[in-house]
């Protein structure tokens, strides 16, 4: 009985939560984005699990490698002094890290490529989560200009054939409306721009004009002075008659 009835609530807490759903969209998409920025996180923190325990390994590797080196140099030195006892004992330490060594190489490979898969399911994980929000906008927004589209609708059928004719005839009156004021404002600008285009071709001309009137004084002043320069000789010849004998 208790099985029954908690069965019959959740079957009715879940089609309530379905139709919020349906009602409120962008609240879902936030959830679900919300929802895989938590898994990621998740993700991430195992990742870094995996790669600080990667260099970890990497740095013993190194450092037993290093001591295996010194090892086997200490062990020759060893058996060079003639020092058996102390050369079997760096021996088997040289053993016991070559055993290490292996050991730690086979881990840090495996940890290696576990890294290298976490970090392109972090990627992907990411790329799936831009691409939700990226749908979220998308959707959402069709969403709204599908709604939109049915309240105009829904206002077209309401309204009668002569509220229907009217508000066209009052559209069209304020787009010629508006169309006759783009007209004389750009009418007024272009009369604008022809203005001051005559005023400056007005200048130039005169510009030139005053050029040309320059020239002709300079070339009339040349004329006068030759003219003058020719008129002294002979006004000094008719003013002393011995000149012409």
């Amino acid at each position: 009985m208790l099985a029954r009835l908690f069965n019959l609530i959740t079957g009715k807490f879940r089609r309530w939560v379905k139709a919020r759903e349906a009602h409120d969209p962008e609240a879902v998409y936030e959830s679900a984005i919300t929802e895989r920025i938590r898994r990621y996180q998740q993700l991430k923190s195992a990742a870094a699990g995996v790669i600080y325990m990667r260099n970890k390994l990497g740095r013993e590797l190194r450092d037993k490698s290093l001591e295996m080196r010194e090892v086997d140099d200490e062990a020759k030195q060893a058996v060079d002094m003639n020092e058996d006892q102390c050369a079997l004992i760096l021996i088997a330490r040289k053993h016991k890290l070559e055993t290490e060594c292996t050991r730690l190489r086979e881990e840090l490979s495996e940890l290696t490529v576990e890294a290298e898969d976490a970090k392109k399911n972090l990627v992907a994980f990411k790329g799936e989560i831009e691409k939700l929000k990226v749908e979220k906008l998308t959707m959402v927004a069709r969403l709204k200009n599908a709604q939109a589209r049915v309240r105009i609708q829904r206002v077209l059928d309401e309204l009668t054939t002569e509220d229907d004719v009217r508000a066209l005839e009052e559209v069209r009156e304020s787009i010629q409306r508006t169309l006759a004021e783009a007209g004389v404002n750009r009418e007024m600008r272009d009369a604008e721009i022809q203005g001051k285009m005559d005023r400056i071709r007005a200048q130039k001309d005169f510009a030139r004009a005053r050029d040309e009137l320059d020239e002709l004084k300079r070339q009339r002043r040349g004329v006068v002075q030759l003219e003058v320069f020719k008129a002294a000789p002979d006004a000094a010849t008719n003013g002393n008659p011995n000149v012409a004998e």
